[in-house]
């Protein structure tokens, strides 16, 4: 069963157990009240006809006082007022113990004859072929061997009550019928979003991951909309992640295949030339030479590779790092590089002390140069430089060839280059900028790149982890 259909099922159920228990109630109160109100207006009445016949019984005494009445007389004083209150549904009888003297009353139960003391009533319902009356009983004052019973027919309030149960079935049934029509369209409109809800989440699990619900409501279906939208959006996030992450992998892995692959066919072909072809000194020393370019291309790419690992595992752990002292690092390493391309480092620390690691910032700062020298020519010159503005910044600049718009949105991926016979020509391996993004990130930096005239390359740092 259905949530709605669960909730229109109760709803109904609940009313209409509600209506009908009070109903009841209700129908149960006014029977009642009206069944007192009856019983009082008998208990007055009958005290009012006794009193007539008693009053009649009194004038009968003083025209013959020294005379008992006989049944006659009897039945000529109640038998008048019997024929005046049968018009209004109202019985009389008069009863000398259990002989009837007169009674135009129907049958009733004789135990309203046994009345123990002068002055109490006897009153008493009972159905008589079909209907209901009301019986009042008491002794006559001045015979107290006489009992007068009253009865009024009170059959119209059955026929109340029947009408009244019958009305409120009719309600109940009108009532239930429009509640439920009302509940059916009122459910189906407040669950209809949850019907869209359950669909489009059957579409994002079989993959429309770009399916959203259009739900704006300012109730908790309309919050539930706008969560379930931004968990499908983080959702679609981290797939998208996940995915770029797996692209990223595959190429990264065969792109280390694509690398590893020539020089160790450079390898092969030459230890196999070597140990089979018979050559002179110089020819040897030739193929001594392209076997130790392939060795040392692997090498770099292993060192590359390692470093990349390095990067991933290291823990967070800053401490001050000198510029001027960092910077003397870096142009003793480059010194080999830039005499063998004939160019020249100059650097300039505007800060004193930068936030970070030293040893990543170093190789950051290593990868950099040895980039900008690839693009340079010779006797240009790649300019380092450390200063502030608002962050702390690391730059390095060149003159060099510089970058398209599009070379430079791909520039960071693993072993992408921009010119492949350059790069090969000077030991490149396109893992050099990927392993600066890496460092950047390590030390929650931003990297910028402007390429148009040469290319600069900043390296902005966050205060949170800069001094």
């Amino acid at each position: 069963m259905r949530f709605w259909q669960k909730i229109f099922l109760s709803t109904l159920v609940v009313f209409i157990t509600l209506f009908d228990i009070s109903s009841f109630v209700l129908i149960s109160y006014s029977y009642k009240f009206s069944l007192q109100r009856e019983e009082e207006n008998s208990i007055r009445e009958q005290a009012v006809i006794l009193s007539s016949i008693e009053s009649s019984i009194t004038n009968a005494h003083k025209l013959l006082p020294n005379a008992s009445l006989q049944k006659d007389q009897w039945i000529n004083i109640i038998q008048p007022l019997a024929n005046y209150y049968e018009d209004q549904n109202v019985y009389l009888s008069l009863y000398d113990g259990n002989t009837k003297i007169y009674s135009n009353v129907p049958d009733f139960d004789f135990s309203l004859l046994s009345i123990q003391n002068n002055g109490s009533k006897n009153i008493k319902n009972q159905t008589i072929d079909g209907e209901r009356y009301l019986f009042v009983a008491s002794k006559l004052s001045s015979y107290s061997h006489l009992t007068f019973i009253y009865a009024r027919d009170i059959s119209q309030l059955d026929s109340f009550l029947s009408s009244i149960i019958r009305v409120f079935v009719i309600v109940s049934v009108v009532l239930a019928a429009i509640l439920g029509i009302s509940i059916f369209i009122l459910l189906k409109r407040l669950t209809s979003p949850l019907n869209e809800l359950n669909e489009i989440t059957r579409e994002i699990a079989s993959g429309a991951y770009h399916k959203r619900v259009n739900i704006f409501r300012k109730d908790e279906i309309g919050e539930l909309g706008k969560t379930f939208n931004m968990m499908v959006d983080s959702v679609e996030d981290k797939v998208k992640q996940l995915t770029e992450a797996t692209e990223s992998r595959q190429r990264f892995i065969d792109n280390l295949a694509h690398e590893m692959k020539t020089p160790l066919t450079s390898i092969l072909g030459y230890s196999e030339y070597l140990q089979k072809a018979m050559m002179n000194e110089e020819q040897r020393i030739i193929a001594t030479g392209h076997l130790q370019e392939a060795a040392k291309r692997l090498q770099s790419l292993s060192t590359k590779l390692l470093d990349l690992t390095y990067i991933r595992s290291k823990k967070r752990e800053f401490a001050k790092v000198d510029m001027e002292a960092l910077f003397s690092s870096l142009e003793i390493l480059m010194r080999p590089i830039m005499k063998e391309r004939k160019q020249r480092l100059e650097t300039a620390a505007h800060i004193k002390w930068l936030q970070g690691d030293e040893t990543l910032l170093l190789s950051l700062l290593t990868n950099l140069v040895e980039n900008a020298a690839r693009a340079s020519t010779e006797n240009e010159v790649i300019r380092v430089k450390a200063y502030c503005n608002d962050y702390p910044i690391l730059e390095v600049s060149d003159n060099g060839c510089g970058l398209d718009i599009e070379e430079i949105e791909k520039i960071t991926e693993p072993f992408y280059r921009v010119d492949q016979s350059r790069s090969r020509a000077f030991g490149g391996n396109g893992l050099g900028l990927s392993i600066v993004a890496q460092i950047a990130e390590f030390h929650g930096a931003k990297l910028d790149i402007q390429s148009q005239q040469g290319t600069t390359i900043r390296i902005i740092f966050n205060n949170s982890i800069t001094t």
